[in-house]
């Protein structure tokens, strides 16, 4: 059955990186809006990866979604769709415990996609160490989906696990843990706090914002234009600037900076990731790219093997502070490049 017309729009599995902004300007390509927001923490402004915007007419809407649902930003693929009323997915968020601690959040999605549309599925993590809590919630579309869930797998082991599922409504288990804030969020069909409000209607795109030592989070230098149109000049408000790059093979990508541009390396300052299983074909761009959205780069190294003319398939990528290079490594580490699992680590004698 078909969404009814709506001018709300859900908008899930964003970039941890991607700023408000930009997000913003996303959306603001396709036409006119009321409001938009990206839900985050309110302490500690982590984005909970997904947000809301409202348009001004149901018609934009219908737009975004067709133009934009299913695009690649970064290393996530966004889901854009019709922002219901709380009321339809209340009493549809599970709680669940004994989450085997080695299971990312894919494995965890996994084990109750099955049952229903997902609209959010989060493991909960120590915030000081990123490990696993063995606790997760899971918002399902409808409370007969939530329903299925605990009936078919509350009390089972999952495949790859060693104890048996716990799975509950989360209102049942108010006094052991509380739902995430984005969680209620997601279910009310607006961001924590409501959407910010006040921004000017003459808002546009982001362009000419001067340099940024960053490349475009949505890759490449070029302006987008995805079949149907209606979406050119979004990546065109991010600058791209190429004039820091070494010449010659193994060289490396220095970022520009105030003052003359930063140089290379340890001399330099920084933290220096080891980026192993890249592939012979990687370059210092599409490594820069890559690492880009967690940080501010100092330079990218790609090591090559100059006999053979291919890369050795590992290289260094130095990072302006501890914080982005912890991010970078918990967020890549592991990630497919070109289909292998990249083994990202601080290089020996650099972490803090």
């Amino acid at each position: 059955m078909a969404a009814p017309a709506s001018s709300n729009l859900i908008i899930n599995y964003l970039p941890q990186s991607l700023t408000d902004e930009e997000f913003r300007s996303m959306f603001l390509s396709i036409g006119p809006l009321k409001a938009s927001k990206i839900v985050r923490d309110r302490a500690t402004n982590y984005s909970y990866g997904f947000g809301f915007v409202e348009y001004m007419n149901d018609d934009d809407a219908g737009k975004a979604i067709a133009t934009l649902n299913g695009l690649q930003l970064q290393n996530k693929r966004i889901k854009v769709a019709y922002s219901r009323n709380g009321d339809k997915v209340k009493g549809a968020n599970l709680y669940v415990r004994n989450v085997p601690k080695h299971f990312n959040q894919e494995q965890f999605q996994a084990i109750f996609q099955n049952h229903g549309t997902i609209i959010q599925a989060r493991i909960i993590s120590d915030p000081n160490t990123g490990d696993s809590k063995g606790i997760g919630f899971v918002l399902f579309d409808t409370k007969d989906q939530a329903e299925s869930a605990i009936a078919e797998l509350d009390g089972t082991i999952p495949v790859g696990g060693t104890e048996s599922l716990s799975v509950k409504f989360a209102d049942d288990n108010v006094g052991k843990a509380r739902a995430p804030q984005f969680m209620a969020a997601a279910a009310a069909g607006r961001g924590a706090g409501g959407f910010q409000q006040g921004y000017a209607s003459s808002y546009g795109p982001m362009r000419n914002r001067g340099p940024m030592n960053r490349y475009n989070p949505i890759g490449g230098g070029q302006a987008m234009g995805p079949p149907g149109g209606g979406y050119s000049g979004y990546a065109g408000g991010f600058y791209e600037d190429t004039s820091a790059y070494g010449q010659n093979g193994g060289g490396g990508v220095a970022a520009a900076a105030p003052g003359g541009g930063a140089g290379g390396g340890g001399e330099q300052g920084g933290f220096v990731l080891f980026v192993y299983n890249i592939g012979p074909d990687a370059n210092e761009n599409g490594i820069w790219q890559l690492f880009a959205p967690f940080g501010n780069i100092i330079k990218v190294n790609v090591i090559r093997d100059f006999q053979k003319d291919v890369g050795k398939g590992y290289g260094f990528v130095t990072m302006s502070s501890y914080a982005e290079a912890m991010n970078a490594i918990q967020q890549l580490n592991g990630y497919k490049y070109y289909g292998k699992p990249l083994q990202v680590s601080f290089k020996s004698g650099n972490k803090k």
